[in-house]
């Protein structure tokens, strides 16, 4: 796959593999540009969020655990910016009509066809995930309506679908967002007070929808931000490549060491730092990026989708042939993230046979 890494203001920039691919021109509408780098990060954030969500029975105290949860958790802020970036890097072709019947196609659309075998479980056995209870401790006493409406329009139904009425939040207030966009001043007072923002209101319940748009939209923006400023990005990225690489890995050490009272603080920065930090490596390093992270790249909003059905596999199925929980340690972590990657990977491309191009309304790729 030829892949396009843009080109700056200062040519030498460019390195000698980037080959600029551009889609065909619609009348009155800009040749859409693919990037590269945006494209691997895409495969780089999956493995983090999948990676984020094995379910593991670690020691108390695990120095190991400890590593990979910082690692790993809140790993919705590089899909997020991902999102953002892209947003904006496709918004000289946007209509608003036009983009949400695609939004609804591609995300909306599966996250209600794969909520419905979800919820009737839910709904019939009553089996109530921990953060819902820990939100609502009477969900139980609902009446089965009220119950069903509350997990489809938090998502509180599946770990990882609280992210899609979250996101859709920001598709119905996407004007807004470009107009701030095609009024680039406006960043530079928008995104500082949505980063304090992020700083005060921190991450919630994931169900939670509002405070959680609201905790995640500086996110977004700055996404939108740097997608925006990509070409003096590079320019500034290789001038000070080891800022921009020291800053992200020091913010990650000082959480591990950091006190509770400030650890959300600290681990918001240190994943917001390292978006830059993989979009200049990916970048300067895209020849050596394996071919592997291209496939997940293509296929990760369908991982996004169904990797916590295999998750849940595999740890139901542990549990019914051993009687106990997984064991919680690194080989364990990384042969189970390996297994529901390729379990996922594999059910994506039988749907994709299956369904051909309808595929993307079932699982979203």
């Amino acid at each position: 796959m030829e892949k396009q890494l843009p080109l700056t203001t200062d040519a030498a920039l460019a390195p000698a593999h980037a080959v600029v691919v551009t889609a065909p021109v619609q009348p009155g509408k800009p040749p859409k540009k693919f990037i590269g780098y945006i494209h691997n990060f895409r495969g780089i954030a999956i493995i983090y969020v999948v990676g984020a969500h094995i379910l593991l029975n670690w020691r108390d105290g695990s120095v190991t655990h400890k590593v990979v949860d910082i690692i790993m958790q809140n790993s919705t802020i590089l899909f997020l910016f991902i999102a953002g970036y892209l947003f904006q890097h496709l918004s000289a072709r946007f209509e608003y009509k036009d983009y949400l019947v695609k939004k609804f196609q591609n995300v909306i659309c599966p996250y209600l066809l794969l909520s419905i075998p979800v919820m009737a479980y839910r709904l019939i056995t009553q089996d109530i995930n921990g953060f819902t209870l820990q939100d609502h401790p009477d969900f139980a006493s609902w009446s089965l309506w009220r119950q069903g409406t509350y997990y489809l329009l938090h998502g509180a139904h599946l770990q990882q679908l609280w992210f899609i009425p979250m996101i859709a939040l920001y598709y119905l207030i996407a004007p807004l967002l470009l107009y701030v966009d095609r009024h680039p001043k406006l960043y530079y007072g928008v995104l500082p007070g949505l980063i304090i923002v992020s700083l005060v209101v921190q991450r919630s319940v994931l169900s939670d929808t509002l405070p959680m748009a609201v905790h995640f939209l500086s996110v977004y923006v700055f996404g939108m931000f740097l997608s925006r400023y990509k070409e003096e990005f590079l320019v500034f990225a290789r001038k000070y490549w080891w800022l921009v690489t020291a800053l992200p890995i020091g913010f990650l050490v000082l959480n591990y060491f950091i006190s509770p009272r400030f650890y959300d603080n600290v681990d918001y920065t240190h994943k917001m730092l390292f978006c830059p930090f993989y979009l200049y490596w990916l970048w300067r390093l895209e020849k050596y990026v394996p071919k592997f992270v291209d496939t997940l790249a293509v296929l990760s909003f369908g991982i996004y989708f169904v990797h916590y059905f295999f998750v849940l596999i595999l740890r139901g199925g542990y549990q019914a042939l051993f009687h106990a929980a997984m064991p919680g340690n690194l080989l364990v972590w990384t042969a189970c993230l390996t297994a529901v990657m390729a379990c996922s990977i594999w059910s994506l491309q039988l749907a994709k046979k299956v369904l051909g191009k309808k595929s993307k309304f079932l699982v979203g790729c």
